[in-house]
């Protein structure tokens, strides 16, 4: 199995929106340019904004190897938390459907947290992550929606 990496980007337009609408009253208010003014209702608007702003630039990646899977995730570059992680690590894999048709795993894991992966592209990561689960003898469970969308043939 060769190495392939799969990513997963933010939805941006949405931490976009919602900077917007939480943005707007406060650029009101910026108008009158008093900050002394300003109360912690104007500054808590300010963090969140660019909170949110921050937000839609996470990046998720993920590297299917031949003997280990590894997680990044990174801001602008700059890597907030790296997984690596070995068959004898992982204790199981669920795969299951979100949303609509949406498919998603969880690699659960013997210690520290679980790596999640869902609306990664190309979709091709999930019969990947089969594969390697089966190739190292990983216990798998996958929901009915989930095999509903395997028998269908489902590619978002």
């Amino acid at each position: 199995m060769a190495e392939m990496e799969y990513c997963y980007h933010g939805n941006s337009k949405v931490l976009g929106f919602l900077a917007i609408v939480l943005f707007t009253p406060l650029f009101v208010r910026l108008g009158r340019l008093d900050f002394s003014a300003w109360g912690w209702e104007e500054y808590s608007q300010v963090f969140i904004v660019i909170l949110l702003i921050a937000l839609a630039f996470i990046r998720y990646s993920c590297h299917i190897k031949e003997n280990s899977i590894t997680y990044h995730m990174t801001w602008k570059g700059l890597t907030l938390y790296k997984k690596q992680v070995t068959p004898n690590q992982i204790s199981q894999i669920k795969y299951k459907r979100y949303g609509w048709a949406r498919k998603g795993a969880v690699i659960y894991t013997h210690t520290g947290f679980n790596i999640r992966l869902v609306d990664f592209t190309p979709v091709k990561i999930y019969e990947e992550l089969d594969d390697f689960a089966i190739k190292h003898h990983i216990d798998q469970e996958k929901s009915k929606d989930y095999q509903l969308l395997e028998k269908l043939g489902w590619q978002e």
